[in-house]
């Protein structure tokens, strides 16, 4: 299981991470619906980055409260921690897949902008699978509260 795998594993997802990222973030804007819609609705999308990561079911099992992000590549190209410190991604998807790969089973999502402030440490850095690359790991209760500003399902 490497890197094609894992594209065509996140292209199953596309339509649904869609919906959820769509069901938080556009929201409908009645003043402007009253003063300037021309029949229906006007909902209003603020421009913003989103990185999406979404883990297998045997990880949830391990680590349903924790997230993983590269910290660190031999090659010493840019990794996820990298882009989230230089503000490159406002918000964070991470999710679990259930074993048959089918559907979505949990998922938050993540204000980074709080992770940048609040610069937690990792819980744990060690070698990824193959190792390309080493992983962080934070808690979920790191951070403020305010961090998760969606958390499914509800159970935080």
């Amino acid at each position: 299981m490497g890197y094609d795998y894992d594209i065509r594993l996140e292209h199953r997802f596309t339509k649904m991470i869609k919906a959820i990222l769509g069901n938080y973030f556009i929201e409908q804007d009645a003043q402007h619906d009253r003063q300037e819609g021309t029949d229906f609705e006007i909902f209003t999308v603020t421009p913003f980055k989103i990185g999406v990561r979404l883990r297998r079911h045997r990880y949830f099992l391990r680590y349903p409260r924790e997230f993983t992000l590269r910290w660190s590549r031999p090659s010493g190209v840019k990794t996820e921690i990298d882009k989230v410190r230089e503000g490159l991604v406002d918000y964070i998807l991470y999710g679990f897949i259930n074993e048959k790969e089918t559907k979505i089973i949990q998922y938050f999502i993540g204000d980074l902008g709080i992770f940048r402030e609040h610069e937690p440490k990792p819980l744990a850095i060690y070698a990824n699978t193959p190792p390309d690359s080493r992983l962080a790991v934070f808690a979920i209760e790191q951070l403020p509260p305010e961090f998760v500003g969606k958390f499914w399902p509800t159970y935080l």
